[in-house]
């Protein structure tokens, strides 16, 4: 019965990945087209964010969709954007971690080096304090991008066990 019950969750939260969100390959794909069409969506750097949003719903306005800020079938496909693929997805999901874990050790290094200068200094709580700041926050900066890492798997993974619906098309005429 668990088994049954794992079974269909784990399929229905497939099936509804693509239809609830886009890799960061999609976004920026979406941002340089509407950069391309005169729409500011600010930084092409793959994350849905309130310029982007805005670049979206003023783009759907002037093409008559509904100016929800969302990047939907009918948004993609007046854009002429397609779904990224599983393999830019799993790209994405590397270049996540890749750019984050520099920053965050960079962190770590700084907060271990402040530690250094007040252990020298006979202030070993506050080499404490400033060891702890450069780890959580360096920490931080590792966690956010394994998390965009992961969700662009799970993304990848997704699409790439999702029947695309074009191919289903093509088979069937």
């Amino acid at each position: 019965m668990r088994l049954s019950f794992a079974a269909l969750f784990l399929a229905a939260s497939l099936a509804a990945v693509p239809a609830f969100a886009q890799s960061s390959a999609t976004v920026k794909n979406v941002q340089q087209a509407l950069k391309d069409k005169g729409f500011d969506p600010g930084p092409i750097d793959g994350r849905l964010g309130p310029q982007t949003r805005g670049a979206l719903k003023k783009y759907q306005a002037s093409q008559n969709l509904d100016a929800d800020g969302r990047i939907g079938a009918k948004t993609l496909d007046s854009l002429g954007v397609k779904e990224a693929s599983p393999k830019q997805q799993f790209k994405a999901s590397g270049e996540n971690v890749s750019n984050s874990y520099p920053a965050g050790g960079r962190d770590i290094k700084e907060g271990s080096k402040d530690m250094a200068h007040d252990v020298k200094d006979g202030h070993v709580g506050d080499g404490a304090v400033s060891f702890g700041k450069g780890v959580g926050s360096g920490v931080k900066k590792m966690a956010v991008g394994t998390g965009h890492a992961a969700k662009n798997v799970g993304k990848g993974v997704a699409n790439a066990v999702t029947p695309d619906k074009d191919k289903k098309k093509d088979t069937q005429q």
